[in-house]
């Protein structure tokens, strides 16, 4: 059996050999409804927080079948008229669709574990609902705007694309959280070498009111 690549660079481009480029229309299909799902949009671009232990520990395992398509179509006709969407191009309605089944299995606010590396149960659920909702809204034509090629909409190439995005996101996440931790600890050797020179010159007292903290 193969190992999987550690690396996400590696990993991305095995598996890029098997699913269209990242600039394709149906790329960008799914990851314009993951980002709807998260609720990113121009305006807020800040990735939701990763779920809380307890969230994860109440988090029921999926099986696609749980929800059967004919209540979603239930579900959908009792939805408030609404053809505005985050992404101004996929009908909110499929959002309203995929958070109520979300729901159901414990996921009270869609979110990934992006700061777990690789790809957790939690990540796997989410994962999953969301392939079933796109595939379902793909089914009722709600992708009009993108021109997508049938042969790669499939569950499998699907759920390619979303573990492709969210290894991208985690790995910026990653990046982004050592960067804060370096800026904190610069930040913090420059107060203490600030607060140093003024008490040299100044005394104690003088300089703990001159530089009172570290901001």
């Amino acid at each position: 059996m193969p190992k999987v690549p550690k690396s996400t660079r590696t990993l991305n481009k095995l598996v890029s050999s098997h699913i269209p480029p990242s600039q394709d229309s149906l790329c960008i299909c799914i990851r314009d409804f993951t980002k709807m799902i998260l609720g990113l949009t121009k305006n807020n671009i800040n990735l939701p927080l990763p779920p809380s232990s307890d969230e994860v520990d109440t988090a029921t395992l999926l099986n696609i079948t749980d929800v059967d398509i004919d209540s979603l179509v239930v579900e959908e006709r009792n939805i408030a008229t609404e053809e505005a969407s985050i992404t101004k191009r996929i009908p909110l309605k499929y959002k309203s669709l995929c958070l109520s089944e979300m729901a159901q299995h414990n996921i009270q606010h869609p979110t990934f574990q992006w700061d777990v590396k690789g790809q957790t149960r939690w990540d796997g659920l989410v994962i999953d609902i969301l392939v079933k909702h796109w595939l379902y809204a793909k089914n009722k034509e709600a992708f009009q705007e993108y021109p997508l090629q049938s042969d790669f909409c499939t569950k499998n190439i699907v759920s390619a694309i979303v573990e492709q995005w969210l290894r991208g996101q985690k790995a910026s996440y990653g990046k982004d959280k050592i960067t804060n931790q370096n800026l904190s600890r610069i930040k913090k050797k420059l107060f203490q070498n600030r607060l140093h020179m003024a008490k040299k010159l100044l005394g104690c007292e003088t300089a703990s009111q001159i530089i009172p903290h570290m901001n």
